[in-house]
């Protein structure tokens, strides 16, 4: 059994909003610490938008961690995407449920 990491990005109000990404400013402790998460990562588990949005520009991107980034396998739970174009990637469309009457 894998270990499941679990990263996200917030302001200290506690807010997460990919508008907000643009301006974050990136420092030598972040990259350290983004490099150390990727070398223990076997793979990415992403929802639908955050797969959007990587997908949108990761593929763009050159270089040592981004090549690593890209050939990540990636496990995308959604029940909207029909295909998924940033390979490797499985959809786990058959996986996910609906919430109902929440």
């Amino acid at each position: 059994m894998r270990k499941l990491i679990v990263t996200e990005f917030i302001s200290v109000d506690g807010i997460a909003e990919v508008e907000r990404l643009p301006g974050v400013t990136w420092n030598d402790e972040m990259q350290r610490f983004k490099e150390d998460e990727l070398a223990d990562s076997g793979a990415m588990l992403l929802g639908r938008t955050t797969y959007e949005i990587f997908a949108g520009s990761w593929p763009k991107e050159t270089g040592d961690f981004a090549d690593r980034f890209n050939a990540l396998p990636k496990y995308v739970a959604s029940t909207s995407l029909k295909a998924l174009d940033w390979k490797p990637a499985e959809l786990l469309k058959a996986h996910c449920r609906k919430r109902s009457g929440n």
